[in-house]
This record gives C-alpha cells, sequence and structure tokens, in this order.
C-alpha cells in the first residue's frame, strides 16, 4: 500500500475517536474545565468535527453550559450548523458514549495521527523544496525542525495549571533538599567562583544565564571554567561552541589545569618535562561527564533538540552555549536580527525551564562599550537584542578595569531576578 493509500485508511479510521472527545465534551459538561485543555483544533482531522469543538470551545469561553442546545446554537451563530452536519450530526454524538473514563488516552491517540500527518506534511514540502535549488537547504532543515518542534511541544497531555497545595508542596520539598542536600551555601551546581556561588546559591536549575563581554576579554574562557567545575563536581554537561573545533576546546580544558603558556604550547615549544604535563592533565579529565558539540552552522531548534534528546537518553545537567549571536533561526522574510537573538533567548529560557536545568549562553556586547578596557559595561550594551536582558535571570558580565591589557578580568553581575548583585 502506498504512503497517500495509508494516510487516507488512517484518516478513515480517526472519525470514531474524533467522534467520543467530542461526545465525552458534550457529555461531562461539568467537567470541560478539566477535559478541554487536552485537545487542540488541529487533531481534528474532518472538518465538521473541528467546527463542533470550535463552538465547544465557544461556549466555554461565554461561560455557558456546554451541551447538545448550547452547542447547536453555537453553531447557528457561527453560520457553520449545516457545514458541521445539521443538529442531528451534534446529537448523534452522544450516541457512542458513555463517560469521559478513557478521554485522555483518545486524545493521545488524536494527537498522534496529528503528528503523523504533519510529518507527512512536512517531509513532502521539505522534498520539494530540496529539487528547489533557489531554496537555502540549510533554511529549509531549520525551518523543518523548528515547525516539529512547536508540534511536539503542544502535548495535549502537558498541562502547566497547578491548585496551591501544589505549588505550596512542591516549594517545601525544595526548601527541604536545599537544606539536605546544599554544600557550603551552595544549593546548585558550583560555578567555579566563589564570589558567584555566594550570590547565586550555584546554578538553579530553569535559569538562563548570559556571559557578556566583548570579543578578546574571556567570555570563552570563563564558560569553559565553570563547565569544566560543574564536571569535576560530577554533573553531565554540555557544551556547544559555535566558532571553535573540539580539539581548540579540549586544548584549553588541558591547560586550565596546568601553569603552562598558552602561546608556547601552541607553538609547539615545550620540553619533554611539559609535554608529560599536559598528557597527565588530559588524562585526569578525559573521563569527565563533559561533552562537546562544534557544529559550526547550527540553529537555536538544534540546540534544543540536541540537548532534549540527550536529557532522554541519559540524563542532563547544564548547557552551555558559545555564543548567542552566531547561532542560527529559520529565515522568515521581514524578521530583523533583533528579533532573531530574541527568538533565541526566548527558546533558550524554555529550554532550561522543560529540562529544569541551567543553560548558559555567551553574547557579545556592542561597540558603545568601546576598546578601552577601563569603560564599565552596562546592560544596555548588551548587543542587538533588548530581550536578552529581559529573558536571562542572571547576567554576568567581563571587564578590564584597568587600561593594562593584562590586567585580570573582574566579573560584574548586573542582573540577578532572585538574589543580589556583585563584584
Amino acid at each position: 500500500m502506498s504512503t497517500k493509500d495509508n494516510m487516507a485508511a488512517m484518516c478513515c479510521n480517526v472519525e470514531e475517536i474524533e467522534n467520543a472527545v467530542l461526545g465525552a465534551l458534550l457529555l461531562e459538561s461539568g467537567m470541560t474545565a478539566r477535559l478541554l485543555p487536552m485537545v487542540r483544533p488541529g487533531m481534528f482531522y474532518h472538518g465538521r468535527n473541528r467546527l463542533v469543538f470550535e463552538a465547544i470551545s465557544s461556549a466555554f469561553r461565554k461561560d455557558r453550559p456546554v451541551d447538545i442546545l448550547v452547542v447547536t446554537e453555537e453553531l447557528k451563530e457561527m453560520g457553520k450548523l449545516e457545514e458541521a452536519g445539521g443538529a442531528y450530526a451534534v446529537t448523534r454524538l452522544l450516541g457512542g458514549v458513555c463517560s469521559s473514563a478513557h478521554f485522555q488516552e483518545h486524545c493521545l491517540i488524536l494527537y498522534e495521527y496529528q503528528v503523523r500527518r504533519e510529518l507527512a506534511r512536512l517531509l513532502s514540502a521539505g522534498l520539494s523544496k530540496c529539487g528547489d535549488m533557489t531554496c537555502d537547504v540549510f533554511d529549509t532543515v531549520m525551518e523543518m525542525q523548528a515547525e516539529l518542534g512547536r508540534l511536539l511541544e503542544d502535548s495535549p497531555t502537558e498541562t502547566h495549571l497547578r491548585s496551591m497545595e501544589e505549588v505550596v508542596d512542591m516549594t517545601l520539598a525544595l526548601v527541604d533538599r536545599r537544606v539536605t542536600e546544599g554544600k557550603d551555601g551552595v544549593t546548585g551546581i558550583p560555578t567555579g567562583v566563589p564570589e558567584l556561588d555566594a550570590v547565586t546559591g550555584g546554578w538553579q536549575p530553569g535559569n538562563l544565564i548570559l556571559t557578556a563581554a566583548r570579543p578578546g576579554v574571556g567570555k570563552t574562557q570563563l564558560d569553559l571554567k565553570m563547565a569544566l567545575k560543574a564536571a569535576e563536581e560530577g554533573y553531565k554537561v554540555l557544551f556547544f561552541t559555535l566558532e571553535m573545533m573540539s580539539t581548540e576546546v579540549g586544548e584549553r580544558l588541558v591547560l586550565m589545569g596546568t601553569p603552562l603558556d598558552f602561546r608556547r604550547v601552541r607553538r609547539g615549544l615545550m620540553s619533554k618535562v611539559e609535554v608529560g604535563i599536559i598528557h597527565h592533565q588530559g588524562e585526569k579529565i578525559k573521563s569527565l561527564p563533559l561533552y562537546i558539540d562544534d557544529t559550526p552552522y547550527i540553529s537555536v531548534d538544534q540546540v534544543c533538540g540536541i540537548a532534549k534528546r540527550m536529557k532522554a537518553k541519559s540524563g542532563l545537567d547544564m548547557v552551555v552555549v558559545d555564543y548567542l549571536q552566531l547561532m542560527g533561526v529559520v529565515n522568515v522574510t521581514g524578521k530583523t536580527r533583533e528579533q532573531e537573538v530574541a527568538e533565541c533567548t526566548r527558546k533558550l529560557k524554555a529550554l532550561a525551564r522543560s529540562l529544569e536545568c541551567p543553560v548558559i549562553v555567551s553574547s557579545q556586547l556592542n561597540r558603545q562599550v568601546g576598546n578601552s578596557y577601563g569603560r564599565k559595561p552596562e546592560l544596555h550594551h548588551l548587543r542587538e537584542s533588548g530581550a536578552i536582558e529581559q529573558d536571562a535571570d542572571i547576567v554576568v558580565m567581563l571587564y578590564k578595569p584597568e587600561t593594562d591589557t593584562d590586567a585580570e578580568c573582574r566579573l560584574l553581575v548586573e542582573k540577578n531576578r532572585h538574589g543580589g548583585l556583585i563584584l
């Protein structure tokens, strides 16, 4: 049987389940508030059933009772009663339903059918674009990933509505864990900088952390230091490097634990003893749970997809992205670079919350900071988007307070949604 025939057969089989879902909504009018959030209009393949669902939703929004008479009246007001099959078709929906006992299971089946339909549509559109040499193939890939991501994130069984009792119980459990599992005031993942730990309590689950600096000041080195510290403490870390190869990242990580000069190592000007030191340090860190992704042309949707797969497959405690301005987004006509960066930060914040782990992303500062090392950066110096400042829970900036380029960097916590500022 061809793919087209399979899809046709699938769509015929789904009508009975659509009728059962709509029948349960009409039957259990007292449970509409609980049942309705599990259903999406796109889950209905048959147009007349989709119209009935829209009428049910409309009645619920107007605080009207959801029953056959009210829904029929809603369809009349919409001018869609005949298109939905008439009053008899609405009444017939109750024929094969006696309760909402299997409502969630039926919704999941409809959702699976919806995913299959959307997947077939996306693959067909993607195949067409593959043969069109005027289409950028990488934009096509990113667009498909973004659409699939949105579809998968719209699961009908996922709900964030919680009663006050649930919220309080979860809060008290969190407080208890901080007391029992915290170490020297650090209740999250250690940052590697004691002063930062004192202010943040370590990197906390669900937080988006921005490290920002002008080029060459050391934001990548800081990100690596924090990733290495977390891995040394046993946390599983995923590090995305968009401007360096994995071997370059590895070289920096190895040298962090040695007194050797990076420039001499880069030039190969080392004694046998120094080479031995590097090998020894490499052996020490090679078993750490730190994973490097050096894909050079990567979108924020790919980053989210890779992180979610790793979380599901083997667990994940922290994500680091170096750096924000190099990430791509789906190319939509008319979208400014500021809007693209805003989309990246919004999705990274959502990733942190969905994975329940900290996400650290470095960002460039704009040219207003200037080339002077003495000028203190501020939040409005974040490059290309005010959304960076808005979405981030913590913003850590690096700067050199002296004109001497060899002076040590200072860290400024310019934003801390859950605490104070330093340094």
